[in-house]
């Protein structure tokens, strides 16, 4: 029994290894945002053959892009910064290293999204694939803020917003437990987790 364990435990930990490895390799990197974007298209395609009003279009998206940002501040709070989760060592892994490149098996927001999308249809949600395709565009635009955020400096971006989001994210990596959204800082505030700067340490008397 001693014996299994230990080489349960060994192959546990060289498949560990053999993802992070594949997680981190830039193949995987740019394969998993083709990936993501190829999402947006397909959910896209798959809503045209339903007949639906602009209106309701729009409204479908922008709730799936809303019910995104929730993901999105769920999983990277309570998975990511976890430590018994077996996400937390790929995510701690970007944190000691940020500029490198990191990122989820590329075909896992198509792997994830498409049997809700079946599930959605067999319950006859009229909007399942714009709700979809705001959500997965969700998670490209994600991906989007979170390149550029390790691979551009501040001084380098347009738009005061886009500053500012930098910044936030950049406390993030400082002091982990807060600003946990980066497409939004919305629900960082709801939850008590926003944190506009890195305070300075009081001097001692």
């Amino acid at each position: 029994m001693v014996r299994m364990a230990e080489r349960v435990r060994q192959v546990g930990s060289t498949t560990r290894s053999l993802v992070e490895a594949i997680c981190e390799s830039r193949v995987n990197y740019w394969a998993a945002y083709a990936t993501d974007f190829s999402c947006v298209c397909i959910f896209a395609y798959l809503g045209i053959h339903h007949a639906s009003s602009w209106p309701a279009i729009i409204v479908s998206a922008l709730f799936g892009l809303f019910v995104f940002s929730l993901i999105e501040y769920a999983v990277h709070r309570w998975l990511l910064h976890d430590l018994r989760s077996a996400l937390f060592y790929l995510h701690d892994a970007h944190h000691n290293d940020p500029e490198k490149t990191s990122a989820f098996l590329f075909p896992t927001s198509l792997v994830l999204l498409m049997p809700v999308w079946f599930l959605l249809t067999w319950l006859h949600f009229a909007q399942a694939s714009y709700f979809l395709m705001g959500l997965s565009g969700g998670y490209f635009y994600f991906d989007t803020l979170h390149h550029m955020e390790h691979t551009t400096r501040i001084n380098q971006l347009p738009f005061r917003w886009l500053k500012k989001t930098w910044a936030f994210h950049s406390v993030h990596h400082r002091i982990d437990q807060s600003n946990f959204g980066v497409t939004t800082s919305f629900w960082d505030y709801v939850f008590g987790t926003h944190q506009q700067q890195i305070k300075r340490r009081q001097s001692r008397a």
